[in-house]
């Protein structure tokens, strides 16, 4: 009878455990055919980068290397991988600015460190004019995702302000009314502007847009003219590509918080290797591919401070120090191996 009894438990145990597995399984294809579904609302023609999130590991996507084509332009290249223009020139330095020779090796710098840690809504690096939504899962089994997308920032003259706010407002097909400033600026070139621009293909706002919460009447919006995304061009707004907030627009509640910061350096983890990630931008130079940090004396201690600051928190990685200032010397935003985890220094770290 006991025996009888065991086997039925055990019986009973492996349809319960398989029961569960089905059943986590089919939860997370719901979830998985659900966000696909509100994410292809615009996205059936070109690569979504979405991504979910490991909290041991915090460098995302991969470096790519494509063959180039006859007639193909950086442009259209940063388009379609989604990319920023900016992004490919720095990658490329030895290749043209505009039509790099077909049949040639090009990269695609398509792998990023995630800025900081607090992992909530929106944040916007000035530094590598990137931008990352964090999509809370509602399924238990999954991951947070992120979504990221290459944006447009203002340029020096027209600084698009640091700081934490939300989403105050969305609005599809807006109207743009030109501000003052923008008015004079054109003035001064013998070009009027009209009072209100609706919605269309003259449109500077795109298709749809998002009002955050700061004094000036800053927005997130789409554009019509996708060539300006990955480069200092706005009087301040933060300009994605149509397809690009037309997903953000969907998929994002009012009251969504989004941080603007500027973090040039970032440090991440990957399969217990750490990465360091350096960005060098010149307004000066916008169609320029040799944009770089120059080390000197003066701004040796940067790289440094940032790593250093790494290590207080994470003790249990070696760091290559020459590799370190290479990759900040080098300054092409894309995240390079520096460090990597010791199990010596993993000991310290518990003790």
């Amino acid at each position: 009878m006991l025996k009888k009894t065991l086997e039925l438990f055990k019986t009973m145990k492996l349809f319960y455990f398989q029961f569960v597995y089905y059943l986590r399984n089919y939860l997370k294809l719901a979830n998985i055919l659900t966000c696909s579904v509100l994410l292809s609302i615009c996205t059936s023609t070109y690569s979504l980068e979405l991504f979910y999130l490991d909290k041991n590991n915090t460098v995302i996507g991969s470096v790519r290397s494509i063959d180039v084509n006859e007639n193909d332009n950086v442009a259209d290249m940063a388009n379609f991988y989604k990319t920023g223009f900016q992004d490919l020139l720095i990658a490329n330095p030895e290749a043209h600015h505009w039509n790099p020779e077909p049949h040639t090796k090009y990269v695609i710098p398509s792998m990023y460190i995630l800025p900081q840690k607090n992992y909530n809504g929106i944040i916007l690096n000035l530094a590598e004019l990137r931008l990352y939504y964090y999509m809370k899962s509602s399924d238990l089994y999954e991951n947070t995702k992120v979504l990221t997308f290459p944006v447009g920032i203002g340029r020096l003259d027209w600084k698009t302000p640091l700081g934490e706010t939300f989403i105050k407002s969305k609005v599809e097909s807006p109207s743009w009314y030109p501000p003052k400033s923008i008015i004079l600026e054109h003035e001064e070139r013998g070009e009027i502007l009209p009072r209100e621009v609706k919605a269309g293909p003259d449109n500077p706002l795109g298709n749809f847009a998002l009002k955050l919460d700061v004094d000036g009447g800053y927005l997130l919006h789409g554009t019509n003219k996708k060539y300006g995304i990955g480069m200092m061009v706005s009087h301040g707004c933060i300009r994605l590509r149509n397809e690009d907030i037309e997903t953000i627009f969907y998929n994002t509640p009012l009251k969504t918080k989004v941080k603007i910061i500027n973090e040039p350096i970032k440090l991440g983890a990957l399969n217990n290797f750490l990465y360091m990630e350096v960005h060098a931008f010149n307004n000066k130079e916008v169609y320029s591919n040799n944009q770089k940090n120059i080390l000197t004396t003066e701004n040796i201690y940067k790289p440094i401070t940032v790593v250093m600051d790494f290590i207080d928190k994470n003790p249990e990685y070696e760091i290559n120090w020459k590799e370190v200032l290479r990759i900040y010397e080098k300054s092409d935003g894309i995240p390079a191996i520096v460090g990597k985890k010791s199990n010596s220094r993993q000991n310290i770290a518990k003790n």
